[in-house]
């Protein structure tokens, strides 16, 4: 995955120079991509290659849109053995473990645009919702299931490279701050740093 991430910026900024297509700063956007996330709690550690994001944004001036995002993550990983505490002190088991988390942050959202006759575009923005998060614990042939749902607050940054005036590839870099939490396994929030690459299909 760093390998594509690194071909793409190569070769964004190779034809940056001969770039001369406006991109359309009217036409609504609709956007899907692939997203890797990299945990920022304690809880987990291991990167999750397996997710992607769907976002619309609505153009209410030619540098400002709102609009709406949904993204999914599914995290797999192996604890070696570990004594974990009940909350109220009361006992506590001693094994190893499968954490599979999946999140699903639902969002809005506001994004400013700094536009330019030809050639990549700028971005920032700010997120806000709610995540959905189901938690699985594998604990040898035995299995406990926990979901809830938290706030979400999700800040972004990216670029947009035209294609055409209706089409274009992005690139984005947010953190999802959730507030999910689960005492009994000491899961204070399930939060994570979200990398994006996909494309962009516009329309009025």
């Amino acid at each position: 995955m760093k390998k594509i991430f690194a071909i793409l910026v190569l070769l964004i900024a190779a034809k940056e120079k001969n770039y001369a297509q406006p991109f359309s700063s009217t036409l609504n956007k609709f956007m899907i991509g692939y997203e890797v996330a990299v945990p920022s709690g304690d809880f987990l550690s291991k990167t999750s290659w397996a997710g992607g994001r769907i976002e619309y944004r609505h153009m209410v001036q030619p540098n400002v849109s709102i609009g709406m995002g949904m993204s999914w993550n599914s995290f797999d990983e192996y604890v070696p053995k570990t004594t974990y505490q009940k909350p109220d002190g009361s006992g506590a088991v001693t094994t190893d473990l499968v954490k599979e988390i999946y999140t699903l942050p639902l969002t809005l959202s506001a994004h400013y645009y700094w536009i330019k006759s030809k050639g990549i575009i700028p971005y920032a923005g700010l997120g806000l919702g709610a995540q959905y998060s189901d938690q699985t614990l594998y604990f040898n042939i035995f299995a406990v299931e926990y979901n809830n749902w938290g706030f979400v607050a999700r800040p972004e940054i990216g670029i947009v490279y035209p294609l055409s005036d209706a089409t274009g590839l992005y690139l984005s870099a947010a953190y999802n701050y959730a507030t999910n939490k689960n005492e009994a396994v000491d899961i204070n929030n399930v939060s994570q740093f979200a990398f994006t690459i996909g494309f962009i299909f516009s329309s009025r």
